[in-house]
């Protein structure tokens, strides 16, 4: 558990904790954001935490970083926003890949074209980041299981 999630679990903001506890808000902010960590904080500071939140301080080490719900790049595991703010033809692209594979059709190899082209099409034009290009590239048109390297 992080230290947001416990704040969620008790109904309590970063601010309330501050004033709760003591601890300055920026520091709170450091923490929840992964930018500190516990096992760094002063004594006197996971004492306040600890007394605030009902907890040990043993406890207080315990709660995960932030950071770790995120890859050690700082950005999230969840790689949604890389299929964010695509073109008009490359989306079109992929709904209609989508669709033929939903549909079963027999012209998949043309709409993996298509969709493969559109991709790097976006991307030499500098639509697309690198990043972008192969995650939609290993997404549609290698596999999910590629996506885990």
């Amino acid at each position: 558990m992080t230290i947001m999630e416990l704040l969620k679990e008790k109904g309590l903001s970063r601010y309330s904790l501050s004033k709760t506890s003591g601890v300055p808000w920026a520091t709170l902010a450091d923490i929840c954001s992964g930018k500190t960590s516990l096992n760094r904080c002063s004594a006197e500071t996971l004492s306040e935490l600890s007394k605030a939140l009902n907890l040990s301080i043993e406890g207080i080490l315990k709660l995960e970083p932030e950071y770790s719900k995120t890859e050690k790049t700082g950005k999230p595991a969840d790689k949604a926003y890389l299929e964010t703010n695509l073109s008009p033809q490359l989306t079109k692209a992929i709904k209609d890949y989508e669709q033929g594979e939903k549909d079963k059709v027999s012209y998949m190899d043309c709409l993996w074209g298509e969709l493969y082209g559109s991709i790097n099409a976006d991307f030499w034009s500098d639509c697309l980041t690198e990043e972008q290009a192969n995650y939609l590239r290993k997404k549609y048109l290698y596999g999910e299981e590629e996506l885990n390297d």
